[in-house]
């Protein structure tokens, strides 16, 4: 008999448990939210940037990624071209070479 009522208490738990979970999804959602408006908010936009020395600041932090991109996407290209010529190669390689027959 105990073990009958063990497993009538545990539908009642998961139930709670999902009822638990949709409560708190929705209050996180609401956070991620106010946390983008906020970041929103703090980014000073250009046009409204009067000083100099912030926009220099901007640009150099600006041309710095550039660089960076620039030099990820040149390593990426010689990968590209190094799998595709060794592609090709084993391509041909494959050709050239007699079906094995037996």
């Amino acid at each position: 008999m105990e073990s009958a009522d063990v497993t009538k208490e545990h539908p009642k738990e998961e139930i709670k448990d999902k009822e638990h979970a949709e409560e708190a999804k929705p209050a996180k959602e609401k956070k991620e939210k106010k946390e983008k408006t906020e970041k929103k908010k703090k980014k000073e936009k250009v046009e409204e940037t009067t000083d100099a020395a912030k926009l220099r600041a901007k640009l150099e932090k600006l041309d710095a990624k550039i660089d960076d991109l620039k030099a990820k996407k040149q390593e990426i290209v010689v990968r590209l071209l190094q799998l595709e010529k060794e592609a090709t190669a084993n391509a041909a390689a494959d050709q050239a070479a007699p079906p094995a027959s037996g």
